[in-house]
């Protein structure tokens, strides 16, 4: 027979492997539909703008994934202190892979040459996070939701 202890202990065991479970069943498909992002993070700068050498940003905006490791679309809004000042907007393309442990990699295409790369990880069908890892930015992180789209 199990005592009470034995079965609390094998609940808060359950509890902590369970939302691993997830994490053996991702892929391309994990990431499919319309998501809202946000971000913000620290971009390298010349030294007449920032005397340290880097400048705040935020950025927001929308991207659809396929489920079959493209980025169909996606439109920002990015805003940072430089030299021209304010904010400008623009669209992008990609592809992303996503490992079976959830994690995974996304480049993004804004069509004039420039390619960001980003590692992310899938933290539900629903739900990713992204931290950019080119040269130059400081601390990139994105948060992103899906508001519309399969599942």
């Amino acid at each position: 027979m199990l005592s009470p202890r034995i079965l609390a202990v094998f609940a808060v065991f359950s509890l902590t492997v369970g939302p691993n479970l997830y994490a053996a069943q991702c892929s391309n498909a994990s990431l499919n539909g319309t998501y809202a992002f946000s971000g913000q993070g620290f971009g390298e700068v010349t030294p007449d703008i920032s005397s340290a050498g880097f400048a705040p940003f935020a950025q927001t905006g929308l991207a659809v994934y396929d489920g079959k490791g493209h980025i169909t679309s996606g439109t920002f809004t990015y805003s940072t202190t430089t030299a021209n000042g304010g904010s400008f907007r623009g669209t992008f393309t990609g592809t992303y892979a996503v490992n079976a442990d959830c994690s995974g990699t996304a480049i993004t295409d804004l069509g004039d040459g420039n390619l960001f790369h980003f590692d992310l990880v899938v933290q539900t069908p629903s739900t990713h996070t992204l931290i950019n890892t080119d040269p130059g930015a400081l601390i990139s992180v994105y948060v992103a939701h899906r508001i519309g789209g399969e599942n």
